[in-house]
């Protein structure tokens, strides 16, 4: 369990003794701890963690001898620099986010790094910080090992295939994690391509630019550097796995309490796990019935509208807290950052949840559950935070049967005679039917939208739909009897 700070004397006087130490991470895979036992002398002891994925304990020395943190640190360092040490220990990362190029200048000239030197800063200020911080990976990890000393009048369209190949055969980063060996094109899997291409498409992105930028700033010559790069072409697949709500539930009893509300939050919400981080008590319920979430991903913060369970959870989790106060904290009273993702591993895990489901499915079970429940899809990228309805078309798009049944129903034209109902189709319909509910209780089929609303972009769906309607009762009254009768059963789904 994570320990406060163990800086200040009097957060050490306040921690209740345990048979554990209280650990502070130093760097990933390095730790200082203390250990505060009954009847015993408080004690600084380290930490590694091995190559071998175990962690090895030493005890540096008591609290009377050392009762300065900066002190116990410095003795931390020594045990960690002892060449027995280092030997079996793995390597340590920094804590944090980094937030500045890894590029230093080893050819006369101007450099793709140079390149990526204005391009950063350019982003530094102009981009918002998590797409900054995104990009800036990106950079570090693909374009600069691979690219940074080249120079950019140099850079050519043979030379950019092999990069193109070099990143679509090399494996995902995650995290810390060592990288596994590079898998052939034409060995990997359709979806596993598909993925790498976005990736590589997004590099391809961040080159163009940042060239481009060098050929405004007179440091190129020409801007054939830049025109001679191009994406690959990609498919964007639509969204097919969502939790249904017996999933949700399932999920959300095999969280911990503080995981708990968070993973209900995201399923009330559709907002991001950094979203909910930095939700503050005067966010929710102010203005709007449902919860103002700042600027984060881009420039321009939202209001999300709550369902009636949605806005009493949030309510409760606000009550006896202070405007300032976040809504969401873990079980020591701190601010989520990061920390969620194991522990929502292990509660995936243990709802029998596919592995590779993350935090951010939750997300996509939100708009998911909208679409199908027949939301037009203008109000769901509004409250996901998105500009238009393009993202939300292409991902979620293909989850929207029931307008496009009543569509075809009516206006498509038989090739045969009509016959008998088929009861197939019904039982069809039974076996595909949203496993969703009003909140996180029940059950309901597939329905359309007929919540009450106000606004312009609300009066001109409502009047989208109305005129929809018309056309369908016209295209109704004009067929025979029995054809009418198979089109109200299918409009009863």
């Amino acid at each position: 369990m994570k320990a406060p700070p163990l800086n200040l004397q009097s957060t050490i006087d306040g921690l209740p003794h345990r048979t554990e130490p209280y650990w502070n991470t130093l760097e990933f895979c390095r730790h200082l701890g203390l250990q505060k036992r009954v009847n015993e002398p408080a004690y600084w002891v380290a930490r590694i963690r091995t190559k071998k994925q175990t962690y090895l304990q030493h005890r540096l020395a008591s609290l009377s001898e050392v009762p300065d943190f900066a002190k116990a640190v410095d003795l931390a360092n020594e045990w960690f620099s002892d060449p027995a040490i280092s030997k079996v220990a793995s390597p340590s990362y920094p804590v944090g986010i980094n937030c500045e190029l890894k590029y230093e200048k080893t050819v006369s000239g101007f450099t793709i790094g140079d390149a990526m030197k204005d391009y950063v800063e350019w982003k530094r200020i102009a981009a918002a910080k998590t797409h900054y911080v995104t990009n800036l990976s990106l950079i570090n990890h693909h374009i600069i090992p691979r690219l940074g000393d080249v120079l950019a009048s140099d850079l050519t369209s043979r030379l950019f295939t092999d990069f193109c190949r070099d990143v679509l055969e090399t494996p995902p980063k995650r995290g810390n994690q060592r990288l596994g060996p590079k898998v052939p094109i034409d060995q990997l899997d359709h979806e596993a391509l598909r993925k790498r291409k976005q990736t590589l498409n997004t590099l391809v992105g961040i080159l163009r630019l940042a060239l481009r930028m060098a050929w405004e700033n007179n440091e190129i010559e020409s801007d054939r550097a830049w025109r001679c790069l191009r994406r690959v072409p990609n498919i964007e697949v639509p969204r097919h796995y969502f939790l249904n709500r017996s999933e949700c539930r399932a999920l959300m009893a095999a969280c911990r309490p503080d995981l708990r509300k968070l993973v209900a939050g995201a399923l009330f919400s559709g907002c991001r796990v950094s979203e909910l981080a930095d939700l503050h008590v005067r966010d929710v319920g102010n203005q709007v019935f449902g919860i103002y979430v700042a600027p984060l991903k881009s420039y321009r913060g939202r209001y999300v509208i709550l369902p009636e369970e949605g806005m009493s959870f949030f309510l409760d989790q606000c009550a006896g807290k202070s405007p300032g106060d976040l809504v969401f904290v873990d079980q020591n009273e701190r601010k989520w950052a990061g920390c969620h993702r194991h522990i929502f591993k292990r509660a995936v895990r243990r709802a029998g949840l596919p592995e590779s489901f993350v935090f951010h499915g939750l997300r996509h079970t939100y708009a998911s559950q909208l679409v199908q429940a027949g939301m037009p899809l203008a109000i769901i990228a509004r409250q996901l935070g998105h500009s238009n309805t393009d993202s939300v078309s292409r991902t979620y798009g293909h989850l929207s049967c029931v307008s496009i049944e009543m569509e075809l129903s009516a206006r498509f034209a038989r090739l045969t005679e009509p016959t008998q109902h088929d009861e197939r189709l019904s039982s069809l319909r039974r076996s595909i039917k949203l496993s969703g509910d009003d909140g996180l209780g029940g059950v309901a089929s597939q329905r359309r939208n007929s919540g009450l609303g106000t606004g312009p972009l609300v009066a001109e769906l409502l009047e989208l739909e109305a005129r929809g309607r018309r056309v369908l009762q016209m295209s109704v009254h004009s067929r025979p009897k029995d054809t009418e009768q198979n089109l109200g059963r299918a409009n009863q789904v």
